[in-house]
């Protein structure tokens, strides 16, 4: 079956993630590539989009993780320099 947009919405928004978790989720979605699943914004970029501090952000990515819903890939630049994590929904 082909996941499409509403596939990853209907999934979280069914699941018994707390309600941060399921916003957090919903801002990756929104950066999403619709066809690889895969984003990568920054932990600040989605407090601003959820809404939420940078520190709650941080834990409800931890939550999406430890259940499945995400898989997190920490990137690195060229001179080893952190960047953003990159995520691909589940």
């Amino acid at each position: 079956m082909d996941k499409d947009y509403m596939y990853f919405y209907r999934k979280i928004c069914s699941s018994d993630l707390p309600a941060n978790a399921v916003n957090v989720y919903k801002v990756l979605l929104q950066y999403a590539n619709r066809t690889t699943w895969c984003c990568f914004p920054s932990v600040r970029t989605i407090a601003h989009d959820s809404k939420l501090s940078e520190r709650t952000v941080r834990r409800q990515l931890n939550v999406l993780v430890s259940h499945g819903y995400i898989l997190r890939i920490p990137r690195q630049r060229e001179n080893n320099g952190f960047t953003s994590n990159m995520y691909f929904l589940n």
